[in-house]
């Protein structure tokens, strides 16, 4: 039987941030990813970074060194078919900006960095067993030729997405979730994106979205009926829609769409991250809408504290206050994310009009007058507008 103190399941950014952390203290620990590295690190995602974990990494000597924040994106525009408003969310915040990296690449290099300073992470490894007792953790996991492995740890941290093995087994937790009305079709176009900023786009049609990704792609979304499916929406409709909803003429002409996919939104929340030696971070703790790109920076942030808890209590110093607290301490932090993201979507989504499903055909003017009114009081209220800026850069208030 193996053994090791932290055992870490998921290799997705919240669980090579902890490892990175723990690495640099000289602390033992595990990776086990149930994916291959090409699957995992090949899939576009987020790709959104707040300055506040830009910040967390710096401190840990993960930013400037491993990840290169150079991709600054301090502007969002929101679009109606009456006009547009851009905001300097980076002005309104002192030139705290939003850094774009996208997930995969950022898990590449955590990878990459985390294996050639001799970290152990194994791809292909699934948990399908968590035992927790009074001496520690005991994971049955089960390797990519089908072998068996036990893996003795003090403590293990679940990384591993909403499906997780980890937040499974514990048994004292309470879940609080919410399906919305409203889907996403997610598509990549394989071009530049067609404006150097973020586009939110207000359409009695539905809602569009235009995000920065990489210099050659760009990420779209749609909002379309629950009833849906990607067959629905082939290349040439895809085109047509986004064109129209996001204003932009016949500038999508020509553009190729890949990864065609539909996104439920539905959010979640577990009202304690830690039971015993079991801990819950990212997805596995919570799930939120794509509004603002808060998910990965939830998930950095949730890995920085566990790993500074950790680090506390295995460390020389081997104290749990900080370990004992790390539910306590996130938790608000992450409902308050949660109610932005909330409040966001209801700006931006014609289907979030009292339970109503979208409906292209037969656009809601009341839903529509309610989604410009926020934009004009985005576009006329200075203290309006400092709060979002702050709320959306992830940026604290200065005193």
């Amino acid at each position: 039987m193996e053994k090791t103190c932290v055992g870490i399941v998921g290799a997705g950014p919240a669980g090579l941030v902890v490892a990175h952390v723990l690495q640099r203290q000289g602390i033992g620990f595990v990776v086990l990813e149930r994916e291959a590295l090409a699957d995992l690190s090949g899939r576009p995602k987020a790709g959104v970074v707040e300055y506040r974990s830009v910040e967390l990494l710096r401190r840990e000597g993960i930013a400037g060194s491993i990840l290169e924040f150079s991709d600054d994106n301090h502007r969002c525009e929101f679009r109606t078919p009456e006009g547009s408003m851009v905001l300097d969310y980076g002005a309104l915040t002192g030139g705290r900006p939003h850094y774009i990296y996208p997930q995969h690449q950022l898990v590449q290099r955590l990878c990459e960095t985390l294996v050639a300073g001799g970290g152990d992470v194994r791809f292909g490894h699934q948990v399908d067993g968590v035992g927790q007792g009074s001496d520690g953790v005991l994971l049955s996991v089960a390797g990519p030729d089908g072998s068996s492995t036990k893996i003795r740890c003090d403590v293990v941290v679940g990384c591993d997405g909403s499906r997780s093995a980890v937040a499974a087994a514990m048994n004292e937790i309470r879940i609080v979730e919410q399906s919305l009305p409203a889907r996403f079709l997610v598509v990549v176009g394989a071009a530049p994106p067609l404006e150097d900023h973020t586009i939110y786009a207000a359409h009695p049609r539905g809602f569009a979205g235009h995000m920065r990704r990489e210099p050659t792609k760009t990420r779209y979304y749609l909002e379309v009926p629950l009833t849906d499916t990607a067959a629905d929406w082939p290349e040439q409709r895809v085109g047509d829609e986004l064109s129209v909803r996001l204003g932009m003429g016949g500038r999508l002409e020509g553009v190729a769409f890949e990864e065609i996919g539909l996104l439920d939104l539905r959010v979640r929340m577990i009202d304690c991250m830690q039971q015993g030696r079991l801990f819950l971070a990212g997805d596995a703790a919570h799930l939120i809408t794509p509004a603002g790109g808060k998910g990965m920076n939830l998930a950095i942030q949730d890995a920085v504290e566990l790993a500074r808890g950790l680090i506390e209590r295995f460390g020389t110093n081997q104290d749990d206050k900080r370990l004992s607290m790390y539910s306590d301490t996130r938790l608000p932090a992450i409902w308050r994310t949660q109610a932005f993201s909330n409040w966001f979507l209801h700006i931006i989504l014609a289907s979030l009009r009292g339970g109503e499903e979208l409906d292209t055909a037969a656009p809601g003017d009341f839903g529509r007058g309610l989604r410009g009114g926020w934009v004009s009081a985005l576009e006329t209220d200075p203290l309006l507008a400092r709060w979002f800026a702050h709320a959306y850069a992830g940026v604290d208030p200065e005193p």
